[in-house]
């Protein structure tokens, strides 16, 4: 076989290794999602358990902010301030609705779901705050 070993062997080896490492990039896109779970899993913990600093810090550790992750983020179903709301997290639940986008407030349900808790609630108190902040 003559030509092996050549300059265009070499250019034909090369191009198929850019070829196999580009393939490669399709198959790590499973990965991404699953690590997104896995943050969204992490969230949802640091929820449950009432740990805002440790929520800050991952948000900080993963370069994220929370207004970028919050209306992709469901904890059983609910957003994190109800999900804050139900397992009695009221410092992080109060932390996360001063944090949140106004809109994001009305267009997930929070502002009217918030209604409907006690007038007394601290979380429906932040949301209220916060909803005040557009009308002044």
């Amino acid at each position: 076989m003559k030509g092996f070993g050549t300059a265009r062997t070499s250019f034909i080896v090369t191009i198929s290794m850019a070829l196999l490492m580009t393939s490669g990039a399709a198959v790590t896109q499973p990965m991404l999602t699953t690590f997104g779970d896995d943050v969204a899993l992490l969230f949802c913990s640091q929820v449950r358990h009432n740990n805002a600093n440790e929520f800050r810090n991952k948000l900080r550790e993963y370069r994220l902010r929370i207004r970028d992750i919050y209306p992709r983020v469901r904890c059983n179903g609910e957003t994190m301030i109800q999900f804050a709301q139900r397992n009695r997290s009221f410092d992080i639940g109060r932390f996360i609705a001063h944090s949140v986008l106004i809109d994001d407030l009305h267009e997930l349900g929070d502002a009217l779901w918030a209604r409907q808790l006690p007038e007394q609630d601290s979380i429906r108190q932040a949301i209220e705050a916060r909803l005040e902040q557009v009308s002044q």
